[in-house]
């Protein structure tokens, strides 16, 4: 991880505003030291997405651990800048929308799977005839500029959603995830 203002002088303005390309892109801010794995996240992104318990949420907590202490990282989707999940999808059914919430059209989606054998980050998965993902709630309905259920459920300030410039203003020294994909999920 490096820190997110260095993370790209392309596309960055001084101060590590986004600019160009970048401007207006969405993401996600975790902050493992308040998330206290109470799974509000993931029941809000279930509950929301109508996902059966026999299937994995859409959203998932990881735990790791850092010098003896317990850390939880709620993640989902990267929403990266350059998804190899799309570009791989030989039905082109894996979208990009203006502001790089990364989805999946179902109507097109074919089942082959390249698109999890691709993600560095194992994010799609198969339910019923077409792969799943996070789309920030916006396919079913969050209308554009609201935080997905699972920010909203986040009690603890954990979990953070918006634009990639409202998250570096409130958190400055954020570490972006690096990848080769350009993921825009950072971490505090």
């Amino acid at each position: 991880m490096v820190d997110a203002a260095h993370a790209e002088d392309e596309g960055r303005a001084e101060g590590g505003r986004e600019t160009g390309p970048y401007a207006g892109r969405v993401g996600f801010l975790v902050k493992p030291h308040n998330c206290l794995n109470c799974q509000a996240c993931v029941e809000a992104c279930r509950k929301f997405n109508k996902t059966p318990e026999s299937r994995p949420a859409r959203r998932h907590i990881t735990k790791y651990e850092k010098d003896g202490e317990a850390l939880f990282v709620s993640t989902s989707c990267m929403h990266c800048e350059e998804p190899a999940c799309a570009s791989v999808c030989p039905a082109g059914a894996i979208k990009k929308a203006e502001d790089g919430v990364v989805y999946v059209d179902k109507d097109r989606c074919i089942g082959c799977k390249y698109c999890y054998q691709a993600c560095p980050f194992g994010v799609p998965t198969y339910s019923s005839a077409a792969m799943d993902k996070c789309d920030c709630c916006t396919l079913g309905g969050t209308r554009p500029g609201n935080a997905p259920r699972c920010a909203e459920a986040c009690k603890f300030g954990a979990l953070h959603f918006g634009t990639v410039d409202e998250l570096l203003a409130q958190c400055p020294d954020a570490k972006v995830v690096e990848a080769s994909t350009k993921p825009s999920f950072y971490l505090a």
